[in-house]
């Protein structure tokens, strides 16, 4: 090996991609055909989110060395961080054909599965990569997710802890015991592993935001609002959908039976008032829960920037929607205050779809449509000060369809991963 080949893998595993970076280009300006080079080079490029020429790199890899098993995983690494995820399977697959003993790829294909909410199939591939070496602590960390997902939470407990005696200063291993002990609301044992984690690891953000909801799980009414959430995120995303748009429609039958039967209104009014509160209670607990975190010098600094920043906007949202809502009872409940107050109430779900939704497109189309409808309330305000009945009218619609618009493909929009 080269000089510039050896001071390339040595600032890699320090974490200097950047450096690593030169000494790899110049080492293939003397060997432009080291296949190697060319998959660490798109490590390496990867690592600074340069995402084209990383792909065409680890291709250049794969046309020179078709059968080296670690550029095919280069390349899947790569797909996966661009959410390509069926590219990224089909590479790891190439990359186990070639390797099939290699448990860091069965992990990585475990972790594939997993985003896909395949809980089987990342069962199988992380107990085939502890088939070929059975304390790898990552498919140990991967078998543990996927039985907490099937629910079989003392199976995942049991792998942990086995995780955890060969390694016991792995950060992802005590984040993820204490993902499985909230899933049991053993709230303060997973408290104590999630700053296990980040004592060993600052930036590990699966315990950051672990702890976060570990802290807010402290509060009666948001540990039944996670425990709805864990349920869901067991789901596969249609199942998920399933239940949200069966609840839609069980809410409109109840709503017609109602209208059409006088007599058993009484008693199903309760039942349509309780789903409304718990879908707003579903869509704004997290950040409501994260404003009162803020009053709590640990849960403070605990947050993230993104969401101290979402609790800023969505604090004013709803400070706004207060007083409108103050102002109309001392005024007329039905004056311009009371739609003003259920305007900014609502536009706090836009306001935490736009932190929720991965950056990029998805983002920036939310960014849009929250501003159009402030737009529009701001318009709506204007003509009923002005008297503009009829204009006023078609805003309300307009308005009413809007939101209804966002509650709906908000969610799909905040969900969708962009291709990078």
């Amino acid at each position: 090996m080269t000089p510039h080949f050896l001071r390339a893998t040595h600032l890699i595993g320090i974490g200097r991609h950047e450096a690593a970076e030169v000494e790899l280009r110049r080492e293939l300006g003397e060997s432009p055909h080291n296949g190697l080079a060319h998959s660490l080079l798109a490590s390496c490029l990867l690592e600074r989110e340069q995402y084209d020429e990383a792909t065409t790199e680890a291709q250049l890899a794969l046309g020179l060395a078709p059968d080296d098993a670690f550029a095919h995983y280069t390349l899947a690494r790569i797909w996966d961080r661009r959410n390509y995820l069926d590219r990224a399977v089909q590479a790891i697959h190439d990359a186990l054909q070639l390797a099939p003993d290699n448990a860091d790829y069965y992990e990585f294909l475990a972790s594939l599965h997993l985003q896909a909410s395949r809980w089987s199939d990342a069962l199988e591939a992380a107990e085939t990569g502890l088939a070929c070496d059975a304390e790898h602590v990552g498919c140990n960390n991967f078998r543990a997710m996927a039985l907490v997902k099937l629910g079989r939470k003392a199976e995942a407990g049991m792998t942990i802890d086995a995780a955890l005696a060969r390694a016991p200063e792995d950060s992802f291993s005590h984040a993820n015991m204490g993902w499985t002990l909230l899933e049991s609301r053993r709230t303060n044992e997973a408290l104590d592993h999630f700053r296990e984690a980040l004592r060993l690891d600052p930036t590990n953000e699966y315990a950051r935001s672990g702890l976060v909801e570990a802290l807010k799980a402290r509060y009666p009414f948001y540990g039944i609002f996670l425990a709805y959430m864990l349920w869901m995120r067991k789901l596969t995303p249609q199942a998920q959908w399933g239940v949200i748009v069966g609840g839609w429609f069980g809410y409109q039958f109840v709503l017609r039976t109602a209208k059409a039967n006088p007599h058993l209104a009484p008693y199903l009014q309760p039942l349509l008032v309780v789903y409304i509160v718990f879908v707003i209670f579903t869509w704004l607990a997290d950040p409501i829960f994260n404003m009162l975190l803020r009053l709590n010098s640990f849960g403070r600094h605990a947050l993230s920037d993104d969401e101290r920043r979402e609790t800023n906007w969505i604090g004013a949202a709803l400070l706004i929607a207060a007083l409108s809502f103050g102002l109309s009872l001392v005024s007329d409940f039905f004056s311009p205050f009371s739609f003003a107050a259920i305007i900014w109430a609502f536009l706090a779900l836009p306001i935490h779809l736009v932190f929720s939704a991965h950056a990029g497109r998805p983002q920036q189309i939310l960014i849009a449509a929250t501003a159009g409808m402030f737009l529009l309330s701001l318009a709506w305000l204007g003509t009923v000060y002005t008297l503009q009945t009829s204009l006023a009218s078609q805003l309300t619609n307009l308005i009413t369809f809007g939101m209804i618009g966002i509650m709906w493909g908000g969610q799909a929009i905040a969900q969708s991963r962009p291709k990078l």
